[in-house]
């Protein structure tokens, strides 16, 4: 985080969003996860830009033979505290049958 912000600082998005992707990248080998969803107010500034980053350094790893082929990588939607209400989907979501279903 703390590298991401100081490109994001230094005005480099480019560079912020390589980090950002790296780590996405590294939870994706690890996790085996199969989407990534951004979210912030750094990523807010230029969802584009964070999310055209990410990917690319995921599909960059993919292409040699890591994990990470057919990973999506989307932004949060919006709200006042999306934090809350993700972790709230996260519980909620198998009590009323949406698992895996992100809505």
């Amino acid at each position: 985080e703390a590298l991401c912000l100081a490109a994001e600082a230094r005005g480099d998005r480019a560079e912020a969003a390589r980090i950002l992707g790296a780590g996405a990248a590294n939870l994706v080998g690890l996790l085996d996860i199969d989407r990534v969803v951004l979210g912030g107010r750094t990523v807010a500034a230029d969802e584009d830009a964070y999310v055209r980053g990410v990917r690319a350094v995921i599909e960059e790893r993919a292409s040699r033979g890591g994990a990470g082929a057919g990973v999506t990588v989307t932004v949060a939607r919006g709200g006042d505290r999306p934090v809350a209400e993700g972790a709230a989907q996260l519980v909620l979501a198998p009590v009323f049958g949406r698992v895996g279903e992100g809505e």
